[in-house]
């Protein structure tokens, strides 16, 4: 009987055991998903200020020949 009640118990704290272990994993990958998901935005908060400030650019290619025209003022 208390073989039983023994071997019973240690299966019960194997399963609660792992059961911790893969919460606790999903936990930490959840949190680096978050932290990567921040760095992401800044990241993209950044390009976009960088983007508003950037002057249009037209370029014109024939062949092998590429001009590039920036979008500047033009005095007379």
């Amino acid at each position: 009987m208390w073989r039983m009640v023994a071997a019973t118990a240690m299966m019960l704290m194997i399963v609660i055991g792992t059961y911790a272990a893969s919460v606790h994993r999903e936990r930490q990958r959840i949190r680096a998903l978050r932290a990567e998901q921040q760095q992401i935005k800044s990241e993209l908060h950044r390009v976009k200020a960088i983007a508003d400030e950037a002057q249009p650019v037209v370029v014109l290619e024939n062949g092998d020949t590429r001009v590039i025209l920036a979008n500047q003022p033009i005095y007379y």
